[in-house]
C-alpha cells in the first residue's frame, strides 16, 4: 500500500515538472552545442580542424547568442532545481569562453580579418591536397611512396606549427598589445622565412619512381605548400603593418635590437608580396583534373578577359567624353554672355573639356578596382595603381603648363609657339619625375603596407614634389623671379636675385613658390568676384584705406578756370540736348506701363516714380516725353515741372488745368465731363514734392492731386515723379497703397552704367583721360595698365556715389584737374560730416525738414519746424558756411548733392527721416 502511494506521488511530480524537464533537456543540448563549437575552436588553435570547415561555420552564433533562448534563473520543480542551476551555470561559463574565442576572429580590423581568411583558405586547400595524396598512396608501400609521404608530412608539420603560433599570438594581441607581444610577432614573422617547402621536396629519382597520379598529386602538394608559406608570411606582414599604423606607441617602445634590421626585412616582405600575387594567379590556372578544374580555369580566363575589356572600354569612354563636353561648354559660354553669375561660371568650366577625360578615367578606374577586387583578379589589381599614376601624370602635365603660363602672365611675358612647346616639354619632364617617386611609394604601400619603408618613401615623395616643382620652374626662371617680385615688397628684390640664382634655384624655387601660388589664386578670385557689388564695394574701401595718406593730385597743379568751366558744362548742364541718355532700366519699366495703357490693354492710368535726388527721374521723364511725342502723334504729352511750392487746392488745379487746357475749378467732376472729348493725354508731373508742406493745411495741394489722379477717366495718364524722402513722409500719412496703385522706385545704378555716364560725357568734351600714379600699379603685369586703373577708379567712384548718377558727376569733377587737353584723374574726394555731428539737435531737425521737402525757403522752414526764426536762420547760415547747403536764385535752400549721403546717414541714425 505504501509503495502504491509513493508511485502515485512520483507520477504527480513528473506531471507537474514536465515543462521543467523539457527546459532542462533543451539547456543541456544547448550546452553540448556550445561545447562542441568550443572544441572546434580548440581544434583550430591546434591546427587539427576538418578540411571542409569554413570560417562562417566556425564563428556561427549559437541559439543563445541569437537570442532564441532566455533561460530563467529559477524553475518551479524542486527536484530538478539543483540540476538545472548546475547546467545553466555551466552553459554560461561555456558561452563566455566561446565568445572570447570568437572575438579573436570577429573583433579584428579589416586588414587582420583579410589575412585570417587567406590563411584559412590556404590551409584548407593544402589539407585537402594532403588527404588526396594519402588516399592515392594507401595501397602502395614502396620506398618512394613512403619517402614522399614522409617529406609531405614533414613540410605539413612545419607549416602547421607556424599556423598554430600565428593563431595563438593573434589571440594574445587581441587581448592586449604590448611591446613584448609585438617583439614575439616580429620573431614569428622572421621565423616564417626559415621554412622552405621547396627544400623538402623529393628529388627527381624518387618522383620518377611514383605512379603518374601520385607524382602529379605530390607536385601539386608542394606547389600549394610553397604558396601556403607565402600566404602565412604575407598575413604576418599584414598584421605587422596594422600594428605599425595603429599601435605606433607600443612599436616605438621596442628594444632597438628588435628593429635593427627592420628596413631590410620590410624590403624582403615586398618581394614576398609580389611572389605571393603571382603564385596566387598561377594557382588559379592550376588544372586539378576533371571537369571542375577545367571549368574553374575557363571561368578565370573569362574573368581576366572581361577585366581587360572593361579597361579598354574605359579608355574609349574617357576619350569620347571630350567632344560632347566641348560642345556643351561652347553652348553654355554663348548662353552666359549677358548673365553675370553664369559668365563667371563659364570661365571656371572652360577647362572641363580638357580635364573631363582624365577625371572620367580616374572615376572609372576606381570602379574597375572594386570589380577586380571582387573577382580576385590579382594581376589586374596590381596594375591598377600604374593606371592611376598615368592619369595623375596627365593631370600634372596640364597643371604644370597652366602654372608656367600664369607665371609668365604675372611677369608680363608673352609666350610664342616655340616657348609654349618648351613649357609643355618641361611640364612632362617634371610630371614624370614626380610620378616615379609616387610609383615607388604606391608599390611599397601595396607590397609592404604601413611600415618604416613606407614612411621613408613618403619623405622621398615630398622631396620628389619639391624636385619636380624646381625642374618645372627652372624652365621659366626669369619669369618666375619677375612674377615673385611683383607680389612681394620691393625691398626683397635684391634678396630674390641672390637666392634664385642659377646655382641655388633648384633648391630655393620650390620653397618660394607658395607666395606666388597664393597670389595667383587671389588674382583668380579677384577676377571671378569683381562682378559682384559687395566685392567691388569691399575692394574699393580697402584700397581707399591703403591710399588714405596719399594726396589726390600732384601739389601745386591747378586747372585753368576757363577750361574747367567749359569742361564742367558737359557735366552740370543736364538739359543739354547733346548729352547722351544712359538707360539704367528705369525707362523700360516706366514705358511698359505706358504702352499697356496706350494699347488699351490696361485701365490703370497712373504711375508714381520715386527715388532719391539725382537718381535720373527727370532724365527719364524728358526721354519719355520726347520718345512718345515722336512715336504717337495722337498722344498729347504735357510735361509740368513744379519749381515752387504749390500747396493749395487752387494752385494745383490751375497748374493742371493749364496742362490739360481746361477749367478744373470744379475739381474732378470737370475732368470727367471733358474726358470723352479729350485726345489721349500724358501728364508728366516732375518734382511733385513741391505740392505739400509739413504743416496744418499744407497737404491740400497733394490731396487735390490725389483726387484728380484717382478719378475714373480713360484719356489721361498721370505720371508723377517725387523725391523718395517726400514719398516716405506722405506714405506714413496716407498709406503707401492708398495713393497710387502702381509705384516704380529707382534702383542704384551699376558700376558699368556710372562708367558709361562719365565716359560718354567726357568723350563729348574732347578731352583725353590720364589716370594719376596712385591708380596705376607700379609692379607686376598690371604696372601702367590703363584698363586696371580705370576699373579701380570707377569702383571707388561707384562706392562713393552709392549708384547715384548726379553724385557721380559731382565726384568726378572733384577728382580731376586739367592739363592742356588732358583730364588727370585722381581719387574721388568725398566730404566729411564730422562738423555736422557737433551741431545742435534743433539744427538737425531743420535739415531733416529740408531733406523731406527737397527745397525750402527760410519762411517755409520756420512754418514747418515751428522753431524760432533765429534758430532757423542760424541753421541755414551754418549749413551755408559749412558748404552743405546751397541757395538758388529764388531763395530756396537745398542740400548740396555731395553732402546728400552723409547727411542722410546722420539724420536717419537720429530717426529724423521716414526712410
Amino acid at each position: 500500500m505504501l509503495g502504491l502511494v509513493e508511485a502515485r506521488a512520483a507520477t504527480a511530480e513528473f506531471t507537474d515538472c514536465r515543462d521543467e524537464t523539457a527546459l532542462l533537456r533543451s539547456l543541456e543540448r544547448e550546452r553540448a552545442a556550445v561545447n562542441a563549437q568550443r572544441r572546434v575552436f580548440d581544434s583550430i588553435f591546434a591546427d587539427q580542424f576538418a578540411a571542409d570547415l569554413t570560417i562562417e561555420q566556425a564563428v556561427a552564433p549559437t541559439s543563445t547568442q541569437l537570442g532564441q533562448w532566455n533561460w530563467p534563473e529559477q524553475i518551479d520543480c524542486p527536484s530538478l532545481e539543483e540540476q538545472y542551476q548546475s547546467a545553466r551555470a555551466g552553459l554560461l561559463r561555456s558561452q563566455q569562453r566561446l565568445s572570447r574565442q570568437q572575438a579573436v576572429w570577429l573583433d579584428q580590423p579589416e586588414a587582420v580579418r583579410d589575412a585570417l581568411t587567406r590563411v584559412w583558405e590556404s590551409r584548407q586547400r593544402l589539407t585537402a591536397q594532403a588527404a588526396a595524396l594519402r588516399a592515392a598512396s594507401e595501397a602502395d608501400s614502396s620506398p618512394a611512396v613512403t619517402a614522399s609521404l614522409a617529406a609531405a608530412e614533414q613540410v605539413q608539420g612545419q607549416l602547421s606549427e607556424l599556423r598554430r603560433e600565428f593563431f595563438s599570438q593573434l589571440s594574445a594581441l587581441h587581448l592586449e598589445v604590448t611591446p613584448g607581444r609585438i617583439a614575439e610577432w616580429l620573431a614569428l614573422w622572421r621565423q616564417s622565412y626559415e621554412i622552405r617547402p621547396a627544400a623538402g621536396q623529393p628529388d627527381a629519382q624518387t618522383l620518377s619512381a611514383l605512379a603518374p597520379v601520385q607524382q602529379q598529386l605530390l607536385l601539386d602538394y608542394f606547389r600549394l605548400a610553397r604558396h601556403d608559406v607565402l600566404v602565412q608570411r604575407n598575413a604576418l606582414n599584414s598584421v605587422r603593418g596594422w600594428l605599425w599604423q595603429e599601435r605606433a606607441r607600443a612599436f616605438a617602445q621596442l628594444d632597438p635590437r628588435e628593429t635593427r634590421h627592420l628596413l631590410a626585412e620590410e624590403m624582403r616582405a615586398f618581394t614576398t608580396r609580389l611572389t605571393w600575387l603571382f603564385s596566387d594567379v598561377r594557382l588559379s590556372y592550376l588544372d586539378t583534373g576533371g571537369a571542375g578544374g577545367r571549368t574553374s580555369l575557363w571561368l578565370t580566363l573569362v574573368e581576366y578577359l572581361f577585366g581587360i575589356l572593361a579597361a579598354v572600354a574605359l579608355v574609349v569612354l574617357a576619350r569620347a567624353s571630350a567632344a560632347p563636353a566641348a560642345r556643351l561648354q561652347s553652348r553654355f559660354a554663348h548662353w552666359s554672355r549677358k548673365r553675370r553669375l553664369a559668365s563667371r561660371l563659364s570661365r571656371v568650366t572652360a577647362s572641363v573639356p580638357l580635364l573631363l577625360p582624365w577625371l572620367v578615367g580616374l572615376l572609372g578606374l576606381q570602379v574597375l578596382y572594386e570589380l577586380y577586387t571582387h573577382y580576385h583578379l590579382a594581376l589586374l589589381t596590381l596594375l591598377t595603381p600604374l593606371a592611376r599614376l598615368f592619369i595623375l601624370y596627365g593631370l600634372l602635365c596640364l597643371a604644370g603648363e597652366w602654372l608656367l603660363q600664369r607665371i609668365a602672365q604675372q611677369a608680363g611675358s608673352f609666350l610664342n609657339q616655340e616657348q609654349l612647346t618648351q613649357v609643355q616639354r618641361a611640364a612632362r619632364v617634371s610630371a614624370a619625375v614626380l610620378v616615379l617617386f609616387l610609383l615607388a611609394k604606391d608599390f611599397v604601400a601595396l607590397g609592404v603596407g604601413p611600415s618604416s619603408l613606407l614612411d621613408w618613401c613618403q619623405v622621398l615623395s615630398l622631396l620628389g614634389i619639391l624636385l619636380a616643382l624646381g625642374l618645372l620652374l627652372r624652365c621659366r626662371r626669369q619669369d618666375f623671379i619677375d612674377a615673385l617680385k611683383s607680389v612681394l615688397p620691393s625691398r626683397f628684390d635684391d634678396t630674390l636675385d641672390l637666392l634664385l640664382s642659377e646655382r641655388y634655384f633648384l633648391l630655393i624655387a620650390p620653397i618660394t613658390a607658395p607666395p606666388l601660388l597664393v597670389a595667383l589664386l587671389a588674382t583668380f578670385l579677384h577676377k571671378s568676384l569683381f562682378d559682384y557689388d559687395w566685392y567691388r564695394r569691399l575692394f574699393a574701401r580697402s584700397f581707399k584705406l591703403r591710399a588714405a595718406a596719399t594726396e589726390n593730385a600732384q601739389p601745386g597743379l591747378e586747372s585753368d578756370a576757363q577750361a574747367l568751366a567749359c569742361y564742367e558744362h558737359w557735366f552740370l548742364e543736364s538739359g543739354d540736348a547733346q548729352i547722351p541718355f544712359i538707360d539704367s532700366g528705369l525707362y523700360s519699366h516706366v514705358r511698359k506701363g505706358l504702352d499697356a495703357w496706350l494699347e488699351d490693354k490696361s485701365s490703370e492710368n497712373s504711375l508714381l516714380l520715386t527715388g532719391p535726388r539725382g537718381a535720373g527721374k527727370s532724365a527719364v521723364l524728358q526721354q519719355l516725353s520726347q520718345a512718345l511725342g515722336e512715336e504717337h502723334s495722337e498722344l498729347q504729352v504735357r510735361l509740368c515741372n513744379v519749381t515752387g511750392k504749390l500747396c493749395t487746392r487752387d494752385e494745383v488745379l490751375a497748374l493742371l488745368g493749364d496742362a490739360l487746357q481746361c477749367d478744373l475749378t470744379a475739381g474732378p467732376p470737370a475732368l470727367v465731363h471733358t474726358d470723352a472729348e479729350r485726345q489721349p493725354t500724358l501728364v508728366i508731373l516732375d518734382n511733385a514734392q513741391n505740392l505739400f508742406l509739413r504743416r496744418v493745411g499744407g497737404l491740400s495741394g497733394w490731396e487735390t492731386l490725389l483726387g484728380l489722379v484717382n478719378t475714373r477717366i480713360e484719356n489721361v495718364f498721370w505720371l508723377v515723379a517725387i523725391n523718395n524722402q517726400s514719398w516716405a513722409y506722405l506714405s506714413n500719412i496716407y498709406g503707401r497703397d492708398y495713393q497710387f496703385r502702381k509705384v516704380r522706385t529707382t534702383r542704384r545704378w551699376s558700376q558699368n552704367e556710372v562708367r558709361s555716364l562719365i565716359l560718354s560725357r567726357n568723350h563729348l568734351s574732347g578731352y583725353k583721360i590720364r589716370y594719376d600714379d596712385i591708380l596705376l600699379a607700379t609692379r607686376g603685369p598690371e604696372a601702367g595698365n590703363i584698363r586696371n586703373a580705370e576699373q579701380l577708379y570707377f569702383s571707388l567712384l561707384w562706392d562713393a556715389c552709392q549708384g547715384n548718377p548726379l553724385l557721380a558727376l559731382r565726384l568726378w569733377l572733384r577728382s580731376i584737374h586739367l592739363q592742356g587737353n588732358t583730364v588727370v584723374v585722381g581719387l574721388p574726394d568725398e566730404v566729411s560730416a564730422a562738423a555736422l555731428e557737433q551741431m545742435d539737435n534743433d539744427l538737425h531737425f531743420a535739415y531733416a525738414a529740408i531733406m523731406i521737402h527737397e527745397n525750402m525757403t527760410s519762411d517755409e522752414l520756420v512754418t514747418v519746424t515751428a522753431l524760432p526764426e533765429r534758430v532757423v536762420r542760424a541753421a541755414l547760415k551754418s549749413g551755408y558756411d559749412a558748404g552743405f547747403l546751397q541757395r538758388s536764385d529764388n531763395k530756396r535752400y537745398r542740400i548740396v548733392p555731395l553732402w546728400y549721403p552723409p547727411i542722410m546717414r546722420l539724420l536717419a541714425r537720429k530717426n529724423l527721416l521716414h526712410e
